[in-house]
């Protein structure tokens, strides 16, 4: 009890203090501006008045209201960024999760997987593995079955793309050139 009463009586003091300071900031100007109001006519002292006002108004909001406003804005836009992030963020758990779900296949699966989807191509096209890479020569393939070729290369055969140089055939509009693989490296530590 005694210490909530030392704290009102320490704020009374602090508050007496700060109207002591106001009062001697203000009473050297208030002599003259009273000496001027009274010179002025009622109509002129109400403009007056009026105008001490809106600008008390103006200052008060400046100070106290609108950087509030602004810190809220801030921190609106703050939400709405972490959301996106955490949106983002909730995506690539996902694909994560989905690439981690895929079983590794063996080297051996991963080749016959390439022979097959090369023959898919048509009898001009050839996979040669050798270790860890893969050379796969490509001539006469249409535009459909190359779209169709690269998804194809990463789900069946994991393996994944070093280089690739295609060319289009103007006249036939077809596809030839070489695309460079690595293999999948089969790993049976892995969970």
């Amino acid at each position: 009890m005694n210490t909530n009463q030392a704290q009102k009586n320490n704020a009374t003091q602090k508050g007496i203090g700060l109207k002591a300071k106001l009062a001697e900031l203000v009473n050297p100007l208030s002599a003259p501006v009273n000496n001027w109001m009274t010179m002025l006519s009622l109509r002129e002292q109400v403009l007056v008045k009026v105008l001490a006002f809106v600008i008390a108004v103006y200052v008060a909001w400046s100070v106290g209201v609108t950087p509030a406003l602004n810190s809220l804005n801030k921190g609106a836009i703050k939400a709405q960024l972490l959301e996106r992030e955490w949106t983002q963020l909730l995506q690539i758990q996902g694909e994560l999760k989905t690439i981690k779900s895929v079983a590794q296949i063996n080297p051996s699966d991963a080749s016959t997987a390439l022979q097959e989807l090369t023959a898919q191509l048509g009898p001009q096209c050839k996979v040669v593995v050798q270790d860890s890479t893969a050379r796969m020569q490509i001539k006469g393939v249409s535009p459909d079955a190359l779209s169709q070729l690269f998804p194809q290369i990463r789900s069946r055969s994991q393996a994944q793309v070093l280089e690739a140089s295609l060319r289009q055939e103007s006249q036939t509009k077809l596809w030839e050139g070489s695309i460079t693989l690595a293999m999948p490296s089969f790993n049976s530590n892995l969970n």
